[in-house]
């Protein structure tokens, strides 16, 4: 009974150390601790080994976060390929753009004006307030601004006017078509006639005339607003700008626009707008559309079918007043709500819901500020750029989480065939030897033999242009994969090799286990071990190579978005030194997935190797 009790004892403390380790209840002696390590199953040994590798636990928690990102984040807003705004074109990053300065609340809020990437409000003190991000130094205000009283103060894309109590224009920022000065041939008309409104377009300015006549500066060849149209001289009472046309409220509350006459928003102005039918009182205008308020609160749209002013929400109320932002219509009814609609790229659709009693809306561009009753300042919109834009105006940040879901499942189903292709001819080949290892082997080195990026580019040349983007990719995938097995295979076979020569194979053949389940079952298992490593360094090899293949133009193809292709627009010296966030972020976003990855399989690998084990 002693002998039966000491085995049930010691059976005890195994299972113990098993399931327990270091927290079994009874004191472990040296002995007792070399038998816990001699019975450790390799899969726990090697858990063990790679959880105490701080190389591979970095790569692997920095390629997790990588992953959650990527796919997780770029399903948080929706994206479109293919819209761009070249407006916002080479934007560096930043933040911020919507952070109202307290002073500005305090002083009370006469108007607010937003280009860009930046805003600049006038208080009622008189004193002008600028916040966003720097372009074209427009946050170097002229000592002028401070030294006058200031009345009014606009904003154009990249520039602004301030106009003073003694009919001064001084303007600052962009200067590239001259529209911060006030040309000589139209100084004297302003000064006699006195100006009523001063307001910017894109690189352009205009005023209006205390007798109703418009004069506009800047460049204005391109938009036809170097003529105005005799016909609205002197009857205009207020005016909205946008990107190629200028809107005008005229006396007898009628619509007309100047500028660009092709224009949907100047092409397809209704006839009740014109003719008087309809008494307009305010009105709102974007680059293809526009809505107009009559004296009944009613609103009235017009404008290209498919223009995003035309998208008019359901509204019971009676509108007080309504502005615009570059692809968006901002109103607010009689009750201080406010109404959005229109495009909602910039999230400049969402007002918060904690708006309400609304005194007065200020929208430009993508900016958008409200101002209750109290003079609190409720801004929304676009807040910034984190990684700054493209040379088309796109979200780099954005378009770096979609190509990254294109670059990282283009890498895993590449290596996935060839892990299938390649585990399968090396198993064949090191088990059945002879004839059939020497055929495979040699198509092998036929595959091997094929220049790769040779290849590739002349595949993609051959394709048809109407092939679809999915298309494209199942080809860059199929192509990698088939072409990238090889080397696989040769490991396989060699471990084969060995492992087929040794005792527990013998056994199976004898007690007449078919030779697909000695593959499979018993064979297999012992190799899985160096498949699993080239699996991981293949993945980051192949994400290399899709970013090669995509920044040499024969991968994915704009407007869809690879890390690879967003660093073709990045070859310019141009781009290489004065937009440097094009490259370096792409650039970094493969070196950190593909080195990331490589620890991963470097530790993978560290850990299954018992000769690294005992070192």
């Amino acid at each position: 009974m002693n002998k039966l009790g000491r085995y049930l004892k010691s059976f005890g403390s195994t299972v113990a150390s098993l399931f327990i380790g270091g927290k079994a209840k009874q004191k472990k002696t040296g002995k007792a601790l070399l038998e816990e390590e001699a019975i450790a199953s390799p899969t726990r040994t090697a858990v063990r080994n790679f959880l105490r590798n701080k190389l591979a636990m970095t790569g692997l928690i920095a390629f997790v976060v990588l992953m959650l990102v990527v796919f997780v984040g770029g399903n948080l807003r929706p994206y479109d390929s293919f819209y761009q705004q070249g407006v916002l074109r080479n934007i560096g990053p930043g933040y911020g753009y919507l952070n109202v300065p307290s002073a500005l609340e305090d002083e009370g809020v006469v108007s607010i004006s937003s280009g860009i990437t930046y805003s600049v409000g006038l208080s009622e003190e008189g004193n002008v307030f600028m916040w966003g991000k720097n372009y074209d130094n427009v946050f170097n205000v002229p000592a002028e601004v401070a030294e006058n009283n200031i009345v009014q103060v606009v904003s154009g894309d990249r520039h602004v006017i301030a106009l003073t109590d003694t009919g001064e224009i001084i303007g600052w920022g962009n200067i590239g078509h001259a529209q911060t000065e006030v040309p000589f041939q139209i100084q004297q008309p302003l000064q006699s006639q006195g100006i009523a409104k001063i307001g910017a377009g894109d690189q352009y300015s205009v005023v209006l005339t205390e007798t109703g006549n418009i004069y506009a500066w800047g460049s204005t060849l391109s938009n036809s607003l170097n003529k105005i149209p005799e016909r609205v001289q002197g009857r205009v009472v207020d005016f909205v700008t946008s990107s190629l046309n200028v809107g005008l409220l005229l006396d007898d509350g009628t619509i007309d626009v100047i500028g660009v006459v092709g224009n949907p928003v100047a092409s397809s102005l209704p006839e009740e707008l014109k003719d008087g039918s309809i008494n307009v009182v305010d009105f709102a205008m974007i680059a293809d559309g526009g809505v107009a308020l009559d004296d009944e609160g009613n609103l009235h749209t017009w404008g290209a079918t498919i223009s995003p002013a035309r998208k008019l929400p359901e509204i019971d109320v009676p509108i007080a007043s309504i502005t615009n932002g570059r692809e968006h219509i901002v109103a607010t009814d009689v009750n201080g709500k406010i109404y959005t609609w229109g495009n909602n790229h910039y999230t400049q659709l969402d007002a918060p819901d904690s708006v309400e009693n609304v005194s007065s809306v200020y929208s430009d561009f993508f900016q958008n500020y409200a101002v209750d009753e109290e003079g609190k300042v409720t801004a929304w919109g676009n807040n910034g750029f984190i990684l700054g834009t493209d040379d088309y105006g796109r979200d780099l940040f954005q378009r770096l989480l979609q190509g990254g879901k294109v670059t990282l499942t283009v890498g895993a189903v590449a290596v996935v065939i060839q892990v299938f292709i390649g585990v399968i001819v090396g198993m064949i080949s090191g088990f059945y030897g002879g004839r059939l290892d020497n055929l495979l082997m040699r198509f092998a080195e036929i595959i091997s033999s094929f220049p790769f990026y040779p290849l590739v580019i002349t595949l993609s040349a051959m394709l048809p242009r109407d092939v679809t983007q999915q298309q494209r990719l199942f080809l860059i995938m199929l192509i990698l994969g088939v072409l990238g097995w090889p080397g696989l295979a040769r490991l396989v076979r060699g471990q084969i090799l060995s492992e087929r020569e040794k005792d527990f194979v013998l056994a199976a053949k004898a007690l007449g286990i078919k030779e697909g389940n000695i593959i499979m079952r018993h064979i297999l298992p012992n190799v899985i071990n160096i498949v699993i490593v080239q699996m991981t360094l293949g993945y980051a090899s192949n994400l290399l190579t899709e970013a090669g293949l995509s920044f040499l133009g024969f991968g994915v193809v704009a407007p869809y978005s690879s890390w690879g292709n967003m660093l073709t627009g990045a070859q310019s010296t141009t781009v290489m030194e004065s937009y440097w966030w094009r490259w370096v972020f792409p650039a970094l976003a493969v070196f950190i997935a593909a080195l990331t990855v490589n620890l991963v399989g470097d530790g993978i690998r560290d850990a299954l190797d018992p000769k690294a084990n005992e070192k």
